[in-house]
């Protein structure tokens, strides 16, 4: 007999797959850039690393649970395409090398000084790698008990720096805080992911004996709502914390020796070897749940005609090579690619969200084609093209606006394709009718 399923249990899986151990880096350093515009850095990021990422399980939810479902409207190869482009984001290409890597810099930060990138990265992938392809209930059981241990961690920090704090908030000088918040919320790479994990949790439900699917929509938005709401305490946070070390006169710090500074500064010795073994467990079973899911997806999409061992062991040194970087390099190199990859992400949750309005295959494709315009920049930028007209547009909007430009080309594209599939169709339905 099946048990009712708990939103509770559910919301807290939800929290733990989007509560990458790496995504904790980025708050603190947002908050010490931001000062004392702190709020609009808060929202912003807010925005992007939680808003639009629990609209995504939504979305995908509606579109039918899978990242192929989403794109359905633009055709399977673009559906493969985009899909592709996704898991690779989240996989050997950004975010499983980022886990090692904050590995590594937590460790080396605190107990090894002298610890070797590569040995790291050798000893970090040889564990992933052992429980991707011998699973056991070994990690599902760390990753159960690490989520509440790295909370408390987290509780007792951002309590302690709010009734404590480091120092005072004070301007920074930042500008376009709200803008520049919200992009470094892409870096959370949570709103990718969205579109990938979703199907775990609808299969939770469908386990659980749910087969209605308004009511399997219903229970992950409420999973999404608690979520979400635990995901902004703790960004939220940390991102104060940050900000009220403004005052300190830091320069050029790097985002996992802050985090490591403020939690020395705040709880001392113990706090910051207990996040630091918490953080480094947690990112191993981030690293190995990415992983499975890498193989998974490219498993699947070749047909089983690729081994699925294969496939783990190439991502994995692939992830293992890149992990040696160092977090702020994959950082910088993961800018463009998620500016190209986010808007075309947030253009197909929206129009997921109302599947009934926005009906028309062209409506997706004119959007969709819109959403691409960062990509096409990304490109010129990265071959030395010049673009002068798209900068002498961007020139005319205020600095405020400058990361939201590419929703007017989607606008525009948008309605353009769907006026003019309402015209053919409708010349289509009078010639039909004189015939």
């Amino acid at each position: 007999m099946n048990k009712k399923p708990s939103v509770l249990i559910s919301a807290m899986a939800l929290f733990s797959m989007f509560f990458g151990a790496g995504n904790l880096i980025f708050p603190p350093t947002l908050g010490l850039w931001a000062g004392d515009k702190y709020i609009s850095a808060m929202i912003g990021f807010l925005l992007a690393s939680v808003g639009i990422v629990m609209l995504g399980v939504i979305a995908t939810t509606k579109a039918g649970g899978r990242i192929e479902n989403m794109a359905s409207k633009l055709g399977d190869k673009f559906s493969i395409l985009f899909g592709t482009f996704i898991v690779l984001a989240i996989g050997p290409g950004l975010a499983i090398p980022r886990t090692a890597a904050t590995t590594f810099e937590i460790i080396q930060g605190t107990i090894a000084p002298n610890l070797n990138p590569t040995i790291s990265s050798i000893v970090f992938f040889g564990v992933v790698l052992f429980f991707v392809l011998n699973p056991t209930n070994v990690i599902d059981t760390l990753g159960k008990y690490l989520t509440p241990a790295l909370l408390v961690v987290l509780a007792i920090i951002i309590v302690k720096g709010i009734t404590t704090p480091i120092g005072t908030i004070v301007p920074t000088g930042a500008i376009n805080t709200f803008g520049r918040s919200f992009e470094e919320g892409y870096q959370t790479m949570d709103a990718l992911a969205a579109l990938v994990f979703t199907s775990i949790i609808i299969k939770g439900f469908k386990d659980k004996g749910v087969k209605d699917s308004k009511e399997i929509v219903k229970l992950t938005m409420k999973s999404a709502i608690f979520a979400a709401i635990g995901l902004s305490l703790v960004y939220g946070g940390l991102l104060y914390i940050g900000a009220t070390a403004s005052s300190l006169s830091l320069v050029r710090v790097e985002k996992v020796e802050f985090l490591i500074y403020i939690t020395n500064m705040l709880l001392g010795g113990f706090g910051k070897y207990a996040l630091s073994a918490a953080i480094t467990l947690a990112c191993i079973t981030t690293a190995v749940g990415l992983t499975s899911t890498v193989g998974d997806f490219f498993f699947k999409l070749f047909n089983n005609k690729i081994n699925y061992n294969f496939i783990i062991a190439v991502s994995t040194v692939f992830s293992g090579y890149f992990a040696v970087s160092g977090v702020e390099t994959i950082v910088a190199l993961s800018a463009p690619v998620l500016s190209a990859l986010y808007p075309i992400s947030i253009v197909l949750i929206f129009l997921n969200l109302f599947p009934n309005f926005f009906k028309k295959k062209a409506t997706h494709i004119g959007a969709v084609l819109g959403a691409c315009l960062p990509t096409v920049v990304t490109i010129a930028n990265a071959l030395n093209i010049k673009l002068p007209l798209l900068l002498e547009i961007k020139n005319y909007f205020p600095k405020s606006l400058h990361s939201f430009l590419w929703v007017i080309p989607v606008v525009i594209l948008g309605t353009v394709f769907t006026i003019f599939s309402k015209n053919k169709s409708q010349k289509a339905e009078i010639e039909k009718e004189l015939i």
